[in-house]
């Protein structure tokens, strides 16, 4: 009986996403937008994936290889199923993962079956900014996914270790830092930092700086390639001209620290000349004018200086405008965004008025705002209590995995908070969750306290 209930439980659960999908795509039409494939500055051109898929991704310097990789894969296989389908396809099975990993998270926080499918379905299923992004053509959703599985596997090592779980949550922030630029080689370390408590628990803590070891120099694999060929140590090139961005100075030194193409054929030249004219650099890929041109790592090597000396000498400045928008940011939700999926914006006007309304905007500011302040709370109590259990332990570690996102998001970038933002929504989702599971406990309480 307790089997089969548990099955129609997950059957609900599953037969509610089908439905859902089935109408995002068949009533709204709602689907990835073609040209956003090749149209995104993060994704290698079509013509060069497709005609030597292996030296595209080698020679690809802009950024890590492993969403370009899923692109490439569909690309061979597009003669079966077209691209936007397979990306569509790749989506739907993060969808499934978060879904996965939502559904553990609130079982083993003890969260009733009940309260799991109302929260799954109004949280993940019918949530606007996950049907946004699974129906985008970046790898937002696919970060998003993975994410919420090193947040599972961190719950679940905190309360019984496993060596599987601390596999599996290096594994899955290998693969991020592989795929993101803004999740720098270091998130291995953080990881490592957090996981530090329990190997000492576990008496393991050089097995486990061993392990670490392993997945910090295969997330370092791109900058060692591209010391290698392009005299650059970093998992992407553009790290210098991003912290021009960022900080301001991109307008110091414009056009030099910019992202436009102004004399990027004499930056190329440049940059040949510094690397002695190696027959490799004079491939297509390379000498496009596009974001990998070989002018962009000259452009990014010789403002990432001056950026740092910009940040160092503005910093106060600089901290209050990030304030600023950081605090704007969270007026708007994560479909808040310039592109949009096919059919977007005809089928789900009121969404689009919505994000416009200054109404809403305060609403959404203040959800946001009431989340953090709640969640701050609840961590704090944990942070000092003596006998911390393990949510405590999991309350604190989510807290810390989050700030880095936030961190590399508004100090790293100067735009798309709200999608950077979108691949920490299992915070938001963990945190609301908690919050309606406090709510609910003190009503019963309140009622039975009433009766008595």
């Amino acid at each position: 009986m307790i089997i089969e209930a548990k099955y129609k439980h997950i059957f609900y659960i599953i037969l509610s996403l089908l439905i859902s999908r089935i109408i995002s795509i068949y009533y709204f039409e709602i689907s990835i937008n073609e040209k956003w494939l090749f149209g995104l500055w993060q994704h290698i051109k079509k013509e060069y994936l497709e005609n030597n898929f292996f030296e595209s991704l080698l020679l690809f310097h802009a950024q890590p290889p492993i969403w370009n990789s899923v692109l490439g894969l569909g690309l061979k296989i597009s003669n079966i199923l077209s691209l936007s389908s397979y990306v569509n396809l790749i989506n739907l099975l993060c969808t499934f993962f978060i879904l996965y990993s939502s559904h553990h998270l609130l079982k083993i926080l003890n969260f009733n079956r009940n309260l799991i499918y109302f929260l799954l379905l109004f949280l993940i299923i019918l949530s606007p900014s996950i049907l946004f992004y699974e129906n985008f053509a970046s790898y937002a959703h696919f970060t998003c996914a993975l994410v919420f599985l090193i947040k599972l596997n961190f719950l679940k090592i905190i309360k019984k270790f496993k060596l599987k779980y601390e596999l599996q949550i290096y594994i899955y922030s290998c693969i991020i830092i592989l795929t993101w630029s803004a999740y720098v080689v270091y998130f291995n370390l953080l990881i490592f930092l957090i996981l530090i408590p329990i190997s000492i628990k576990q008496k393991r803590f050089f097995k486990s700086l061993l392990l670490f070891l392993l997945f910090f120099i295969l997330g370092i694999s791109p900058s060692i390639k591209n010391k290698i060929l392009f005299d650059v140590f970093s998992n992407s090139s553009w790290t210098g001209l991003n912290a021009a961005q960022a900080t301001g100075y991109d307008r110091e030194d414009w056009p030099l620290c910019s992202f436009g193409n102004d004399n990027i054929d004499k930056y190329n030249k440049a940059y040949k000349s510094i690397l002695k004219n190696r027959n490799y650099l004079n491939k297509k890929i390379l000498n496009d004018k596009s974001f990998n041109d070989l002018g962009y790592i000259y452009k990014s090597i010789n403002c990432d200086q001056g950026s740092k000396e910009h940040l160092i000498s503005n910093f106060q400045e600089i901290t209050k405008q990030k304030i600023q928008r950081f605090l704007s940011v969270h007026a708007h939700l994560s479909f808040d965004f310039a592109f949009k999926p096919k059919n977007w914006k005809n089928s789900l006007k009121i969404l689009e008025k919505l994000n416009n309304n200054d109404l809403f905007k305060v609403i959404v500011f203040i959800f946001f705002f009431i989340n953090y302040l709640f969640y701050l709370f609840v961590t704090t109590l944990s942070l000092f209590k003596k006998n911390k259990n393990f949510i405590d332990y999991f309350l604190i570690a989510n807290l810390i995995l989050y700030s880095y996102l936030l961190l590399v998001s508004f100090y790293g970038s100067t735009w798309e908070q709200e999608r950077m933002r979108y691949t920490g929504y299992s915070f938001i989702f963990i945190c609301l969750s908690l919050m309606i599971n406090k709510i609910i406990f003190l009503k019963k309480k309140s009622e039975d306290n009433f009766v008595r």
